[in-house]
């Protein structure tokens, strides 16, 4: 065999396994994202916003889920669902690592507040529990994707991502992609993503 054909037959591998981590909904290495709105930046003590805040959380948070990167591994293969995105949500839902904050339920998205609970850190360590909330994420992305057939995979990510956090009438049209939750997790996931998520 050729060394040439070799080659490209190696290239060939990588570039279709690393592709294949991006998951089924979106390439979040494409997605443009203002990143967390100052409002999230003031709640955690920052002084700035956007990009840079989200990645400064990420980087919080990073230590801690690199410890559960093989459940969100196994669970992203699970779902069809890019591991880095689901360290994206969890960091979004566990200020610092220390503790999970559900606020509301998955009926009626889980960013509204319903009921505020607090989990220990050993509450969310477990596969049930991240298949749980991945579930969750990959179902509203498949009712936004039923609902507005013909968005680019891209905008069933945002819209599934709101859908997630504020409830699945929020997203009426491609206007309403732009939600805080999905600007901060989508950095927090590049984040990740670029830090071997």
């Amino acid at each position: 065999m050729s060394p040439l054909w070799l080659l490209l037959g190696l290239l060939a591998l990588t570039g279709s396994s690393e592709s294949s981590s991006w998951g089924c909904y979106g390439n979040i290495r494409t997605l443009d994202t203002p990143g967390a709105s100052c409002r999230i930046g003031r709640r955690y003590g920052l002084t700035y916003c956007g990009i840079r805040a989200s990645e400064r959380l990420a980087e919080v948070d990073r230590p801690y889920l690199l410890r559960h990167q093989p459940t969100m591994r196994l669970v992203g293969q699970k779902y069809c669902m890019d591991p880095a995105v689901i360290a994206g949500v969890l960091s979004r839902e566990s200020p610092g690592g220390n503790y999970v904050v559900d606020l509301g339920n998955i009926g009626s998205g889980l960013g509204m507040v319903k009921e505020t609970k607090f989990y220990p850190p050993t509450a969310w360590k477990s596969e049930t529990w991240v298949s749980q909330k991945t579930q969750t994420l990959t179902s509203s992305i498949k009712e936004i994707k039923t609902r507005f057939p013909t968005w680019t995979a891209d905008q069933h990510l945002r819209g599934g991502l709101c859908a997630y956090s504020k409830g699945p009438n929020f997203v009426r049209s491609n206007q309403d992609l732009n939600c805080d939750f999905c600007n901060d997790v989508l950095a927090r996931a590049k984040y990740f993503k670029d830090h071997g998520f």
